[in-house]
């Protein structure tokens, strides 16, 4: 089955890095805002943030509906960074630590790679462009933000516990992709995006993304492993 195909941002084009700037730019405003308003409680800081990415959301919904553009194939929120992001609201209002781990290694991972390789699955008519840039953004400002004010830590194997959940996420969209006719999260056919971790044709794609996941989030827990050595060694 062929899915409508979505549009890709070439990585170092002028209109990347001038994305990449403001982004960069906003998140680091964004952080630094609690060290300087010193009247603002962090726990406030934390529902102004959630309210952002809720707003975005619900905008981004607005707009496709108003437009007529909504669909079932591209609008539902089943890809990672999109149920990310959920997750993102809900640990921002409540702090759970399992809650905290998925935004920390999903966060990273999907933020990561949907700024450096762009893959615009609304397209980028009007708010859509925008809308896919505050969503990821969004996802690394909480994962700075929650590190930096929260003081968030990953336990240890906290990597593995992720990636195994992460394997009920997919069967769950699997599911969803094999009952509606979408390909959410990429499942049923590779993205347009070039991104070097996508290869072959399916299902050997998917393949690469296990290990890729599994990689990155190894690579993600590292420096916790590391400071947490050197403490031990300190005592």
């Amino acid at each position: 089955m062929q899915f409508e195909k979505s549009i890709t941002l070439a990585t170092f084009s002028p209109l990347w890095w001038e994305s990449i700037l403001w982004i960069g730019g906003s998140i680091f405003l964004l952080i630094q805002v609690p060290k300087y308003l010193k009247n603002i409680q962090i726990k406030q800081y934390d529902f102004f943030i959630a309210i952002l990415l809720i707003a975005n959301l619900g905008i981004e919904q607005f707009y496709n509906f108003y437009t007529g553009s909504w669909n079932i194939q591209q609008n539902i929120p089943a890809h990672l960074c999109s149920i990310s992001t959920f997750l993102c609201i809900i640990y921002l209002f409540n702090k759970n630590q399992l809650l905290g781990e998925f935004v920390y290694y999903w966060g990273l991972l999907g933020g990561i790679h949907a700024l450096l390789t762009p893959e615009f699955n609304n397209g980028i008519k009007g708010y859509n462009f925008y809308s896919y840039f505050i969503e990821h953004a969004g996802l690394l400002l909480v994962v700075l933000y929650i590190i930096i004010h929260n003081g968030f830590v990953p336990r240890p194997k906290s990597w593995l516990v992720i990636f195994g959940y992460s394997q009920l996420v997919v069967f769950s969209v699997g599911i969803l992709n094999y009952a509606i006719g979408t390909n959410y999260m990429f499942l049923r056919e590779r993205p347009s995006a070039n991104n070097p971790f996508i290869i072959g044709e399916w299902p050997f794609y998917l393949i690469c993304f296990e290990i890729a996941a599994i990689a990155h989030f190894w690579l993600f827990y590292l420096p916790f492993a590391r400071k947490r050595k050197r403490a031990e060694m300190a005592l």
